[in-house]
């Protein structure tokens, strides 16, 4: 499979912007599809790209979506998903969340706490309905990832931790008309690539699940999450496709053979590698200290590197819109920063770029088809970033 391209024809098109490869997304869909177990169910996690084009894709390709607000909700209806293919989820459900929800009777509600449990119960009882929820269990687990995407650990705001479950059951008890016990969902962060981590969590929950079928609970699925990583500093798919094909052995192994449904809530691993953010240099600026490429855009199109400190790999692109390969010999080392009033707005620390870039030079911004224009803002006012879509023979702007 081949790593991400630009095309020609977006030459002259002005920076910044967004550019997916919705025949890269759609080729890494089929390869997860094809290396899981028959019983598994893809809902894509919306948070990590909500573009609509590329939704529309997924949904052609027979995958769900799991969702985080009530706004995601009404996108996903609006680019044709069923209330059948939605899970939702997330820590602070409103009331008018909730009750959207179970008025279009959604597929499931991964529960995070006992108080949501019983508003859930409260919402569902007074509008007649039955909720079909899976609690959200937090396993303790300390994975290798930033902290701000650690979700899975006791100290996290995440999920049920194990002495709750008790209680959670005499709430479920109380309301079997209002709520239908689906499963158990375990989640514990973003950008994991140890395969070790989840195996771990998933056989802790595991245990409880078969609990819970021992107290007479007709479990249904097992949500295995999503949270699966890429190595941001190499672009390499084959290393993709490695992960890909270690995490769906783990699956097969651990808990397809003993639920009837396994649901998977992948975001990063399907779109990541197939976006770039596409950025024209303004200045080139050197001092006795540091050089830096100050360019068109910065945090508020790409939050990540200023949230997270995060690694993208950033390219120069000549105007056939491939890379320009720099002359040995011919390299400097520069900071590529934004225009955005803040120290923070870095988008690359101490890159070895062209010594002969230049204004009016483009770059791209790579794997940055993930957590990219979704956590954008138009902060200093700056104009929001237009997205491109490549893939159906033409180039279009979709949002």
């Amino acid at each position: 499979m081949r790593e991400f391209y630009l095309d020609p024809q977006l030459g002259p098109f002005k920076t910044p912007f967004y550019v997916y490869d919705l025949n890269g997304i759609r080729a890494r869909v089929e390869l997860l599809k094809s290396r899981l177990p028959k019983n598994a169910h893809i809902h894509f996690a919306m948070k990590s790209n909500n573009n609509r084009a590329i939704l529309q894709a997924l949904r052609e390709l027979g995958v769900g979506v799991d969702l985080v607000s009530s706004g995601e909700m009404r996108r996903a209806r609006e680019v044709g998903f069923t209330p059948e293919q939605m899970i939702f989820s997330g820590v602070g459900k409103t009331r008018d969340e909730i009750s959207l929800a179970l008025e279009w009777n959604i597929h499931q509600l991964n529960v995070e706490s006992l108080p949501e449990l019983e508003r859930i119960a409260e919402l569902a009882n007074g509008m007649g309905k039955c909720a079909h929820v899976a609690l959200r269990m937090n396993p303790d687990v300390d994975v290798n990832t930033h902290p701000y995407i650690r979700t899975g650990f006791r100290e996290n705001k995440f999920g049920f931790d194990f002495t709750e479950i008790a209680r959670a059951v005499e709430i479920l008890r109380a309301h079997p008309k209002a709520l239908s016990l689906q499963g158990l969902t375990v989640h514990i962060g973003s950008q994991i690539r140890d395969i070790g981590a989840f195996r771990d969590a998933i056989r802790k929950t595991l245990g409880l699940w078969r609990e819970l079928k021992a107290q007479g609970f007709d479990l249904q699925s097992f949500d295995a999450g999503g949270g699966l990583g890429i190595d941001y500093l190499s672009g390499d798919l084959s290393d993709d496709e490695k992960s890909i094909e270690a995490y769906a052995t783990m699956l097969k192994n651990e808990i397809a053979p003993h639920v009837k449904c396994l649901d998977l809530e992948p975001g990063r691993i399907l779109v990541a590698r197939f976006g770039a953010l596409v950025t024209e240099v303004q200045y080139v600026k050197r001092t006795p200290y540091k050089n830096f490429i100050i360019v068109d855009v910065g945090m508020n199109a790409l939050l990540r590197p200023a949230l997270y400190e995060a690694h993208h790999r950033i390219v120069r692109i000549d105007e056939s819109q491939s890379v320009a390969k720099p002359a040995p010999g011919s390299s400097d080392v520069f900071d590529i920063v934004g225009p955005i009033c803040e120290s923070a707005d870095v988008l690359g620390a101490e890159r070895v770029m062209p010594a002969d870039i230049k204004a009016g030079d483009r770059l791209a911004v790579l794997d940055a088809g993930a957590y990219g224009s979704v956590m954008s803002s138009q902060y200093n006012l700056r104009d929001t970033v237009k997205e491109y879509i490549l893939g159906r023979g033409k180039i279009r702007e979709h949002d």
